[in-house]
């Protein structure tokens, strides 16, 4: 990057040619590489290895270095287990409970640019997953502007146990959490150093699908977040496991004595009987054993106050634009073959006394019904009702804006995809038109939705409002006809789908 801090410490170490810039973080010195017609920083360290007696601890900060750091290979990714589905590229990468790194993308060639920042945080369940995995590789959106971060996070077991000792030996009287602990850890370090990379500071738009929407959800309430960006785009945002879903509500977290108790069972299932024994215990062996119950972001009263929707309405959200929306068909992906009984059972079990409303907007004709039946459940309660309530709160609680999309525009798939038999635009089938990385069968048809989706989602990190040259005219939500949808090579106004069943779910739910 010329005409910058780091053009000085480039010359004096003399670094090769092929290689990218230098830039000088709060650490030490870091050299990037040109990939795609970007500067690649790869692996930086934003906090230092969660391991030994630092492991199921708040993320300390890294420490400094003397000389230039080679930033040209992702770290590892952190321990988790191996699933077969993911993202497109996903496969399986070299982990260590080293792992908390993160990645930026910049065409930037000066320090002084203040492009906007997005900060990814990928999905899986938070259970799996990397900010390495390539359909997340931010260079098609740096081209276009922006300073592109991804970044790991811990998972899982790892990530999220809580238990009474780790409660007790916390100096604000929680745990679990550690993994959105990660991700703030890592919005701090892109607040203090992303400008040496060319990016502004001061407007950073986090972004997620999935797990990754769900913690972008969970973000916009935490007050260990506020102020450290100023915008939110959620994908398909499932912040919450749905064992903790049903008649308690479709968003409700596990409350800090549920996943302690969790957190006891593990330990007996491990056969440890203290949390110093499984700090000296293998990665392997931690992670190999299922911790039923939790596992996931923890209502613990430090880093999540409470229930994301209730506190959207009772307007103690971050006073941040908001980006959110759905796939046509996210429950295909988990409509597995059951039977009429179970789904049935599932039903009473999950939703108690509002069962037989639920039996008259689901009903079960037989047991070749019976798996669409559970996938539409899935779509509706664990992925559009969420975005749509938070959207119906924030236009009443906040003062940004909220806006809302659905995605309907079904790719053409290749052999090995996971989806390729599934009818309607699948969980995760967006991301190829965010981040531009869609397969060579690609048509017009998806290069134009991918277009207006990075338009759309670049002009609305830079200014917290998607409208620009090119695009379509994308009204804030305000009710039923303000919800921009994603469909057949295109984009257009319309209604939010199946409007009268959310409302029925969120007339069960309440507030």
């Amino acid at each position: 990057m010329t005409d910058s801090p780091t053009t000085t410490a480039t010359s004096a170490a003399s670094p090769s040619p092929s290689n990218g810039p230098v830039v000088r973080t709060e650490q030490g010195l870091v050299q990037g590489v040109e990939e795609n017609g970007v500067f690649a920083f790869k692996g930086l360290r934003y906090a230092a290895p969660p391991t030994g007696r630092l492991r199921w601890r708040p993320p300390h900060p890294p420490t400094a270095w003397q000389g230039i750091r080679q930033a040209d290979s992702f770290g590892p990714v952190c321990p988790q287990r191996w699933l077969p589905f993911g993202p497109p590229g996903w496969r399986q990468e070299p982990a260590d409970e080293d792992c908390l790194s993160l990645n930026i993308w910049t065409a930037a060639v000066s320090a002084d640019e203040k492009r906007p920042v997005m900060l990814w945080i990928h999905g899986g369940a938070f259970e799996i997953g990397s900010g390495s995995t390539p359909a997340y590789h931010g260079d098609v959106l740096a081209k276009k502007g922006v300073v592109v971060v991804t970044i790991n996070y811990r998972l899982g077991v790892l990530g999220f146990l809580a238990h009474p000792e780790l409660t007790a030996e916390s100096r604000y009287s929680a745990s679990g959490n550690y993994g959105l602990m990660d991700m703030i850890a890592a919005l701090r370090w892109v607040h203090a150093n992303i400008a040496a990379f060319g990016g502004d500071p001061h407007n950073i738009t986090i972004f997620g699908e999935s797990a990754g929407g769900g913690a972008v959800m969970l973000l916009t309430v935490s007050p260990l977040a506020k102020g450290l960006f100023q915008r939110a785009i959620s994908e398909s945002g499932a912040a919450l496991p749905p064992q903790a879903r049903g008649y308690k509500r479709p968003d409700s977290a596990i409350t800090l004595a549920e996943a302690e108790e969790a957190g006891e069972r593990y330990m007996r299932t491990i056969g440890c009987s203290s949390v110093d024994g499984l700090r000296e215990c293998p990665t392997k062996e931690i992670q190999e054993a299922i911790m039923s119950g939790t596992g996931w972001p923890i209502a613990d009263g430090h880093v999540v106050p409470g229930q994301v929707t209730t506190l959207y309405r009772a307007g103690r959200q971050h006073d941040v634009p908001v980006l959110l929306g759905w796939n046509d068909n996210e429950g295909g992906l988990f409509a597995q073959p059951t039977t009429k009984a179970d789904v049935e059972a599932k039903i009473r079990r999950e939703w108690g006394p509002a069962a037989e409303t639920m039996f008259r907007l689901y009903p079960v004709a037989d047991d070749a019904s019976a798996g669409a039946v559970n996938g539409t459940t899935t779509a509706d309660i664990g992925f559009a009702w969420p975005a749509w309530s938070l959207a119906e709160a924030q236009t009443k609680t906040g003062t940004a804006p909220a806006f809302l999309y659905h995605f309907t525009h079904v790719p053409p798939r290749t052999g090995d995809s996971w989806y390729k038999d599934l009818p309607g635009a699948q969980h995760a089938e967006e991301l190829a038109f965010v981040f531009g990385k869609g397969p060579d069968i690609w048509t017009e048809a998806e290069h134009r939705v991918a277009d207006a989706m990075q338009n759309y989602w670049i002009n609305f990190a830079r200014s917290g409002d998607p409208n620009g040259p090119g695009v379509p005219k994308w009204a804030p939500y305000r009710g039923d006809t303000t919800v921009q949808w994603f469909v057949d090579g295109g984009v257009r106004a319309g209604d939010v789908p199946r409007l009268d069943v959310l409302r029925q779910i969120d007339g069960i739910v309440g507030t």
